[in-house]
């Protein structure tokens, strides 16, 4: 599957402090990030737009947004779907607030074990790493038992959803594999995983 990369020039927005990613990461998303951070020392937000992962090189990708999120001390901003290594960097924010999706459904971040490109297997050692960091960037409120559920999946498609406004009566449902029924997994809203939800 292959997916377009549409990246944002930072010189469209000399002004902005908000950064715009949208489609399948790559290091390009990496590379605009950085030349928008030289145009504007005083860019401090990310907003994901419709991100539905990453690459073959998700873990490289999350950790470069992190190393730049940490050295900026960035606030990060999902709307639409984030899926994958979009949702990992959107947690790895100072500061996560969910916002309203521009079309169709409302926003949702996908949580799911970080795959290898070539034999589909569980990356471990990467997705424990960044478990970890979600979780000390949350300050604790998003608790391991909860990300680590994510490795009861059996296929790319299951995760944790995380939903922006409640539906069938909750916000965060797990989902096995693709087609799966999503089963409500907690009673925890957004804020009390450490997340902001804006209008």
């Amino acid at each position: 599957m292959s997916f377009s990369t549409s990246i944002l020039n930072a010189a469209e927005f000399p002004t902005s402090t908000r950064h715009l990613v949208t489609d399948a990461l790559t290091m390009e998303h990496v590379n605009a990030l950085d030349a928008a951070l030289k145009a504007n020392p005083d860019l401090k937000e990310i907003e994901l737009v419709d991100v539905p992962g990453a690459s073959k090189i998700a873990a490289d990708v999350a950790y470069q947004f992190q190393l730049r999120i940490n050295q900026n001390k960035m606030r990060t901003f999902a709307r639409g779907l984030c899926a994958s290594t979009c949702a990992y960097i959107f947690l790895m924010g100072h500061e996560r607030t969910l916002l309203p999706a521009r079309s169709g459904q409302d926003t949702v971040l996908l949580m799911h074990s970080i795959h290898s490109g070539i034999d589909g297997a569980f990356q471990r050692t990467y997705n424990d790493d960044l478990i970890s960091i979600v979780h000390q960037r949350s300050n604790g409120k998003f608790p391991l038992a909860l990300l680590n559920k994510m490795y009861e999946t059996t296929d790319r498609s299951g995760g944790i959803y995380i939903y922006r406004k409640p539906v069938d009566g909750g916000y965060i449902f797990f989902q096995a594999q693709y087609g799966a029924k999503r089963v409500k997994l907690s009673d925890a809203t957004p804020a009390d995983l450490g997340i902001n939800v804006d209008d």
